[in-house]
């Protein structure tokens, strides 16, 4: 556990120094240029097919599905696959308390504002959706679910993560997020169920 706290600290040190120069030295710069070059177009259009399988809407009805079944099928957890889609569920939904919760506290500017109004930055305690910019929710879904997935399945962890890498770089491309937002979202969705395993201790 302490090992692991260790890693998280150092890790989350090095998300917050990236995310500071990321915000003042390259964020306004990355997303001009993507609206100015990108703004519509296959690039586009294709991200957003990708952006479209981490959708608030899709994954929280799975885990309300998700929640309902194992409260029918099996309450005990007396099977050891119904402790991993718990494992999932739990970890998933904790990682999007986490970025909704950010996302209220910071209140940063989404590009579109950037874009038709030139604000950028942050507002902080808004829950409105052009200052929900940070983290990204999206990213922070893919990766906390898709992390959670590459721990039980080993053998695919590569192709799991690579998704949640594509999800992620999608919300840059539609330039619905800044790169900071999609670094910052990978962080709390990883290490929320790196966390989340260690405490249901599965296959330790």
């Amino acid at each position: 556990m302490q090992e692991l706290l260790k890693k998280t600290l150092v890790l989350a040190g090095i998300t917050a120094i990236l995310y500071v120069l990321l915000f003042f030295f390259a964020d306004k710069a990355i997303d001009l240029w993507i609206h100015h070059n990108y703004a519509s177009g296959k690039v586009q259009q294709y991200s957003s097919y990708i952006s479209e399988l981490a959708k608030g809407e899709y994954i929280r009805l799975g885990l309300t599905l998700g929640f309902l079944f194992i409260m029918i099928y099996d309450p005990g957890l007396e099977k050891a696959w119904v402790r991993n889609l718990l494992y999932i569920c739990v970890s998933t939904a904790i990682a999007i308390i986490i970025g909704n919760g950010l996302k209220y506290l910071l209140g940063r500017y989404r590009p579109v504002m950037l874009f038709k109004h030139n604000l950028y930055g942050l507002h902080f305690f808004s829950s409105q959706w052009p200052l929900s910019s940070t983290p990204s929710g999206h990213t922070v879904t893919a990766f906390a679910l898709l992390t959670a997935l590459a721990l039980i399945f080993r053998r695919f962890a590569v192709v799991l993560l690579f998704l949640a890498l594509l999800i992620g770089v999608s919300r840059v491309a539609v330039t619905a997020h800044y790169p900071s937002d999609v670094l910052l979202g990978a962080f709390i969705g990883i290490f929320t169920a790196i966390w989340t395993y260690r405490y249901f201790g599965l296959r330790q």
